[in-house]
């Protein structure tokens, strides 16, 4: 069997995805894990200060509470920093070695790919680790990292204006006559999805100006515009900054070295298709492509397929996005590559 992993990002409509991230926490097994999460949030929080994230998150990100049970509000829920990092800290719990494995005792997959901020997840699966404790130690560090850079990003994210927010979805439209319509505003083509499946992301107040101006492409019958729930805009250069200032403190949080020789296995990233396991610093590259660069899922994609040849795809979630993207990116080819998602853990399954 030849598996392709993928991961996706933000949870987007399905929120983070707390309620298997309680179930796994309940795991003994998971204990060191999630004590090195927490602990490397709260260092995080510790360095940035409050006046970083009062303003997005005047609770904070009180992460053991929320495993242990208490709900945030629907407000912090449906933020990009908390969405992004619970998704990210799932994955890694999902990815971790078995107590005593060996390589031989985990399937290898063919190649590993990550919608957005999932990328993080595809790098983690490419590092094939098998000892349990200098894994929790990497993830300590990379959970650092990437609560500072989604900290970071939302220092210099614009506000919401109404109901518009800095990313919105639109259907229907192809991929090259969006480039063109944005082509000389502060609107930015963030991610193309599938052919006709693309997010525009900037200021919301740029969003508003653009939709106005292109309102009656925008309305013809099939065409959709929908406002994410998404609080920075991601994939534009408008989070380059953030990337930049994270990575000025990595010396601070992360000891691991990380190069793309390290991958045992293809990681494929796309504003052109990339492997990673060709970069040298493997971090920056990560990190930038999640956040700061556009996305091109389809030519993603099709890299993975036409480079490993997979016959299955193995969706760790969380939530269907990423894969039904995959899906329709493929849409008319590949019809034998199964998919395969893994179960999301529940409070059922550790009793």
């Amino acid at each position: 069997m030849r598996q392709l992993f993928l991961f996706s990002g933000l949870a987007g409509m399905q929120g983070p995805p707390l309620a298997a991230l309680r179930a796994l926490y309940a795991r003994p097994e998971n204990a060191r894990y999630f004590a090195a999460a927490t602990e490397a949030v709260a260092r995080v929080l510790d360095h940035v200060g409050a006046d970083a994230y009062r303003r997005e998150l005047p609770g904070g990100i009180p992460l053991t509470a929320w495993l242990r049970g208490d709900t945030p509000d629907a407000a912090t829920l449906a933020h990009s920093v908390v969405d992004g990092l619970c998704a990210h800290i799932y994955h890694l719990c999902l990815l971790q070695p078995a107590i005593g494995a060996t390589h031989h005792d985990r399937p290898a997959p063919v190649a590993a790919i990550g919608h957005s901020m999932g990328l993080a997840g595809a790098m983690v699966a490419g590092l094939r680790m098998i000892s349990r404790r200098e894994y929790t130690a990497f993830c300590h560090d990379l959970i650092a990292m990437t609560a500072l850079t989604l900290i970071r990003c939302h220092q210099g994210a614009p506000p919401r204006m109404g109901a518009a927010t800095p990313m919105a979805a639109v259907q229907g439209v192809p991929a090259e006559e969006l480039r063109e319509l944005v082509t000389g505003s502060p609107v930015h083509l963030a991610l193309a999805n599938s052919a006709r499946s693309h997010v525009l992301a900037g200021d919301p107040a740029d969003l508003a100006a653009f939709r106005a101006s292109h309102a009656r492409r925008l309305t013809e019958p099939g065409v959709r515009w929908a406002y994410l729930r998404s609080t920075a805009p991601f994939h534009t250069p408008l989070m380059e900054p953030a990337v930049r200032a994270a990575l000025a403190d990595r010396s601070l949080f992360m000891t691991f070295p990380l190069t793309g020789e390290l991958l045992a296995i293809p990681v494929y990233v796309a504003d052109a298709p990339t492997n990673l396991q060709h970069r040298h610093d493997l971090l920056a590259e990560v990190l930038t492509h999640s956040v700061s660069r556009p996305l091109d899922w389809p030519g993603t994609v099709r890299a993975a397929i036409e480079d490993c040849r997979p016959d299955h795809v193995v969706d760790f979630g969380p939530g269907p996005s990423a894969r039904m993207f995959t899906r329709q990116s493929l849409r008319g080819s590949h019809d034998g590559l199964r998919y395969h998602s893994v179960p999301e853990p529940t409070a059922a399954a550790t009793a």
